[in-house]
């Protein structure tokens, strides 16, 4: 595990540049630090009272982080927070920063692939976060899963009848995103079978048979990663 200090020095100093490239959030400009630093120095605090866990994988394992090609790093992911731990010597968590939209982190014994991209949340705000990949990444239709845990705040009784219940996290049912073509902004992908095969338009009676014949259903990720891997061999030319 690379100690503390050498992550700090190779990954949370700026990127020196002339002419630094702004991101945008929701219209608004983010220049400075907080786009340029790949790990924020402040540790991450976390409450240890509530019950469950707001972890994907409790224990910190290995993984590599595209923004250091050649290192391993010990991370978690916090589905709650959205954002993805690195574990330093003193066995302090400081958080990955999420802004930066070339951050790819690769769990190496889990061959799971976590990307940050832009995305538009329930309230239909503009968002990063990460998504994990679930199909090729150079294929012209991606299928990304967002893992989802969220926190219930305690509820006390206000009477004889109820039950005060402590606080907790709790996982939610994963929700699916497809990334269509060069669009920047990942799209949430219906559920309804008929409203996937309107999104490809020049294919929709292939892949509504296709649908049919394989009996895919799309509350299951196996058949989604199917349909979508069909899907693509439809669009290339």
């Amino acid at each position: 595990m690379k100690t503390l200090n050498i992550l700090l020095l190779a990954l949370v100093l700026p990127i020196i540049s002339a002419f630094p490239q702004q991101e945008l959030i929701g219209g608004q400009s983010i220049g400075g630090n907080r786009v340029n630093l790949l790990i924020d120095v402040s540790p991450v605090v976390m409450n240890e009272s509530v019950e469950g866990s707001p972890y994907i994988n409790e224990k910190f394992l290995p993984a590599t982080i595209s923004a250091s090609e050649g290192d391993i790093f010990y991370v978690r992911y916090n589905a709650m927070s959205d954002i993805f731990e690195v574990k330093g010597d003193n066995n302090k968590a400081y958080a990955l920063n999420r802004y930066r939209r070339d951050i790819v982190v690769e769990m190496v014994h889990l061959k799971k692939i976590y990307q940050v991209f832009g995305y538009y949340d329930d309230k239909q705000n503009e968002n990063f976060g990460y998504f994990l990949h679930l199909s090729n990444s150079t294929s012209k239709t991606i299928l990304f899963k967002k893992e989802r845990i969220i926190f219930i705040d305690e509820q006390k009784a206000t009477s004889g009848y109820d039950t005060a219940k402590s606080a907790r996290y709790k996982r939610l049912n994963d929700k699916f995103y497809i990334k269509l073509g060069d669009e920047k902004i990942l799209s949430e992908l219906p559920s309804n079978k008929k409203a996937i095969v309107k999104l490809f338009p020049e294919h929709q009676e292939s892949i509504l048979k296709y649908i049919k014949e394989n009996r895919i259903k799309t509350s299951k990720e196996k058949d989604l990663i199917q349909l979508i891997g069909y899907i693509n061999t439809l669009q290339i030319k």
